[in-house]
């Protein structure tokens, strides 16, 4: 649906096209906002039929009773806690909502304390952070793959749009699949899923060092005045492209020193042999096997990148307690949008503005958008930080690797988990017990 609306001009209405603009030019600006409208209602309807819903499942109604039922009896306790402290010098408690806000507050400190423990276990610690390290490349390469593909290989951006698609999803939907079918086939303890996780590293980490060395050839752009367009006084914020033969593109007409047009086709140039017209829009320099070689690669690679997600899971939940996992996987989720989620398009973004070759000029002489990208070194920046940061999480795993097979009482299968925790006593019984038992 992205690209079928992207393939569409911004405005309705086919006549408010500008000339000479087609979806292969850099000034082609999709629908992207139909694709809000049309989420927006999906979600609208969707919530509509959730609201029908009951308050409560008729599933949970042994459970609501058992809670209301500890609410009961923490009331009553917290009342003989009272008729106890009346009868002592200890300080009164002068209302049944004065126990459940004491109750309330030791509940706050157990959440520092629980943070405090999962920050202190090394192996939860690790992972967390090779999960962040890992989170900055999937953002990054989610939000920039399309504009990658579209200026490296030349592709319209509904074209890109469509082959990325095509290939990213299917590849992590089987990644997904597959790693948990093996972590389940094999009985996979901590120790395995490293080691797991470790492979799939590696190969992708060598699928974009791969990665890096595809690209299609760049053709040159001329954008400064020449000896033949000096006179004609071209405007360095301009963007209509011309392309001469499929070899040159020129920023406009005025840089090739163009002075005739018929219709998309400019004659006369100065700058060009005498008879030889040019086209308006930018030369497509496509190469198809190198275009094809990057997908197939980027298929694999995103493959085992979604392949380590389920024995992360796995070393989370059995680094930890059983009445911390919950806890510990929102914490988790926490640290990866502070360290990952959130600066990570903001750093790519930056990288890759940096490779832009001709901007656009907004209002009060303010930048715009970028229409060209320098192909030939967009691959070499890109892939490049990208294999930094996947040897940092290399080293992340050797390092969690060596720590585990230290420590030889870790559970390496599903039968050594922690049982679940069961609380022996009540709310406030613990504190309140002492008091009950000096009355009776």
């Amino acid at each position: 649906m992205g690209s079928a609306l992207l393939s569409q001009w911004i405005n309705i209405g086919h006549n408010e096209i500008p000339n000479g603009i087609t979806t292969n030019d850099p000034r082609w600006i999709g629908r992207w906002w139909a694709g809000f409208l049309v989420s927006t209602s999906s979600l609208t309807i969707l919530s509509f039929f959730l609201s029908t819903f009951p308050d409560k499942l008729p599933r949970d109604i042994n459970q609501t009773e058992e809670s209301i039922d500890v609410s009961q009896s923490t009331n009553s306790i917290c009342a003989l806690g009272q008729a106890a402290t009346r009868r002592h010098t200890l300080p009164k408690i002068t209302s049944p909502t004065q126990c459940t806000f004491l109750c309330r507050i030791s509940k706050i400190k157990d959440i520092f304390t629980s943070v405090t423990d999962l920050l202190m276990n090394f192996t939860y610690l690790l992972i967390v952070l090779i999960n962040s390290v890992e989170s900055i490349l999937v953002v990054s390469f989610t939000t920039f793959m399309v504009k990658y593909i579209e200026s490296v290989f030349n592709l319209s951006s509904s074209l890109s749009s469509i082959l990325t698609g095509s290939i990213v999803v299917p590849a992590a939907v089987l990644g997904t699949f597959t790693g948990g079918y093996l972590v389940r086939r094999f009985h996979m303890g901590i120790l395995q899923c490293i080691k797991m996780i470790l492979i799939a590293c590696s190969i992708s980490w060598f699928g974009l060092i791969a990665l890096l060395f595809l690209k299609c050839r760049s053709t040159p752009i001329y954008q400064g005045d020449t000896y033949c367009s000096k006179s004609c006084h071209c405007s360095s914020h301009v963007y209509e492209p011309i392309c001469y033969q499929e070899e040159i593109t020129y920023l406009s007409p005025c840089h090739a020193g163009c002075t005739f047009v018929n219709g998309s086709d400019y004659s006369n140039c100065a700058c060009l042999p005498i008879g030889r017209p040019v086209r308006s829009g930018s030369c497509q320099n496509i190469c198809f096997t190198e275009t094809f070689l990057f997908l197939s690669i980027l298929f694999v690679v995103t493959f085992f990148q979604t392949l380590m997600a389920t024995p992360q899971l796995i070393i989370i939940l059995r680094s930890v307690q059983h009445e911390l996992q919950s806890f510990g996987l929102g914490l988790e989720n926490c640290i990866m949008k502070i360290l990952a989620q959130i600066p990570a398009p903001i750093l790519f973004g930056i990288i890759i503005d940096n490779q832009c070759l001709f901007w656009s000029q907004a209002t009060c002489d303010r930048r715009g958008s970028c229409f060209i990208y320098n192909g030939e070194r967009l691959p070499s920046t890109l892939f490049g930080t990208a294999i930094i940061i996947k040897a940092i999480s290399f080293f992340l795993l050797i390092i969690l690797l060596i720590v585990t097979i230290r420590r030889h009482k870790i559970p390496n299968d599903f039968s050594s988990r922690p049982p679940p925790h069961v609380p022996s006593t009540l709310p406030c019984q613990e504190q309140e017990d002492p008091l009950i038992v000096s009355t009776l």
